[in-house]
């Protein structure tokens, strides 16, 4: 599968490069500002697409899916508590599972090649299916999925995609930047391990300077001066290569099929209608830009209105980025009570999830929800006392 996997690949590539002669050719001359904002979007749907099969490939060269086999305890989204109940029967449906999704991604690829009409259909048909497949374990619930699925709504629903698209990207890197406003982070001592070619001493700068891209010259992107916009690209690939050190490839490989956008905006886009900071500032952004920006920040602060520490329990993140923030740590126990024995205390605590959900209390509510449900079984269970 995965020799078949390269070669989809590399038709993509052939065939996205062959499109985007030709847009320009309809676009008129073949200048650097050739293209409008419809057709940066068509050539933006390229990499939709090549984002998904970012996903694919990630499916494909781990094991994140088993959690949806029968015999693998489930984990179930508050909105789907029952999820334990759609199971696969074996590790050999995973592979139906991710060739339906890869048929999907293929199909798009074609609708955009050649049915452009349908396109939009194809894309949202895509996302439908890689929400079904996150939906049926929480252990699915990773940062690069809310993005994604971000990205590709506003792309299929949102107005005025030139503007919208561009601040959606910025407003990821400066609620990130802002999830990193604590000393865990700005100290150093939440990375899994060393940096690459950044000595230990250097950490604590190299962290706080992650934070000031994030929150500050990630505006750059807008910059009206060519050379701000790719000093600020720049510094973007450079941090996510050194994220590299510390994560799975998954994620900078599926930020480098978003940021596309930029690369796309700054080589075809017409330089007189491009969006600018100085645009924004002065109120000359469409309303639907300011409303994207608003409503984006709206669900970053959802956290805010949970009780607690959402650094400590991840509370509210179900709604909003749930970035690498701070080293979670937490007792979680269950007492059982018998109708035919004393008490029993159950540590629920599951070290080996990963750090940003090790400690989020939906992951051991579903937990305390599947030993009530063994009652079903042994029937000498009363209930359970949580404790976290």
């Amino acid at each position: 599968m995965s020799s078949q996997f390269t070669q989809v690949v590399e038709q993509l590539t052939i065939r996205a490069g062959a499109m985007i002669w030709r847009q320009r050719a309809e676009a008129g001359p073949l200048r650097a500002d050739a293209l409008d904002g419809k057709h940066l979007a068509r050539l933006y749907g390229f990499f939709l697409i090549g984002g998904h099969a970012v996903v694919f490939s990630y499916f494909l060269t781990s094991t994140v899916l088993f959690s949806l086999v029968k015999g693998v305890e489930p984990f179930c989204w508050p909105f789907f508590e029952n999820c334990g109940q759609y199971r696969l029967e074996s590790p050999g449906e995973l592979r139906i599972v991710s060739l339906a999704y890869l048929a999907l991604i293929l199909l798009a690829l074609y609708t955009r090649l050649y049915r452009r009409s349908l396109f939009t259909i194809a894309i949202a048909a895509v996302n439908v299916f890689l929400i079904g497949i996150v939906s049926l374990d929480y252990r699915l619930r990773a940062n690069e999925f809310y993005m994604l699925f971000w990205l590709n709504g506003v792309f299929l629903v949102w107005r005025h995609r030139r503007w919208a698209m561009p601040l959606l990207l910025i407003s990821f890197y400066f609620w990130a930047g802002r999830l990193k406003l604590n000393h865990e982070w700005l100290s150093g001592s939440v990375l899994y391990g060393d940096l690459w070619f950044i000595s230990p001493q250097y950490v604590p700068a190299a962290c706080t300077y992650v934070v000031i891209l994030e929150m500050v010259f990630i505006w750059g992107l807008l910059a009206r001066h060519r050379w701000v916009r790719l000093l600020t690209l720049g510094q973007l690939v450079l941090f996510h290569f050194e994220s590299l050190s510390q994560i799975h490839w998954f994620y900078p490989a599926l930020m480098t099929t978003m940021l596309a956008w930029f690369w796309i905006e700054d080589r075809y886009g017409e330089a007189g209608t491009r969006p600018t900071l100085k645009k924004l500032f002065r109120g000359e952004a469409p309303l639907s830009g300011y409303a994207l920006l608003f409503v984006f920040a709206a669900f970053q602060l959802i956290p805010l209105f949970y009780r607690g520490d959402p650094l400590l329990n991840g509370q509210g993140r179900i709604m909003s980025l749930h970035m690498f923030e701070a080293r979670q740590d937490c007792e979680v126990l269950a007492t059982v009570h018998w109708s035919a024995a004393p008490p029993t205390v159950v540590d629920l605590r599951m070290p080996e999830l990963p750090p940003r959900i090790i400690c989020d209390p939906i992951v051991y509510y579903s937990r305390v929800q599947n030993l009530c449900r063994s009652r079903d079984v042994d029937t000498h269970l009363l209930d359970v006392d949580f404790m976290m």
